[in-house]
């Protein structure tokens, strides 16, 4: 089992979005980015559109995802199909 846990305080579940598609894991926020203003140094991780996407093998599963204070936790297990396991051969 795995854990990919991200960082994101200031949003809540409604604004992040999980998404598995083929090999590809995709976390993107659902908050729009305000029009840019001339006056601002810097906005923080929670004012702005992200996207993060990540490779996951085939034998790998998304089991669900956690918002919980202001941690992301994605859930994942690799489940290995039979014809790959070990097998013990006995000797006649």
């Amino acid at each position: 089992k795995y854990n990919i846990q991200i960082a994101l305080a200031g949003y809540s579940k409604k604004d992040i979005e999980v998404k598995v598609e083929e090999n590809t894991l995709l976390v993107r926020s659902n908050k729009e980015t305000p029009a840019e203003k001339q006056d601002v140094i810097h906005q923080g991780i929670s004012k702005r559109y992200f996207e993060r996407h990540f490779t996951i093998a085939d034998d790998v599963e998304v089991l669900g995802a956690e918002l919980k204070d202001g941690l992301l936790t994605v859930s994942l297990e690799r489940i290995i199909p039979e014809h790959k396991k070990a097998k013990t051969i006995a000797i006649k």
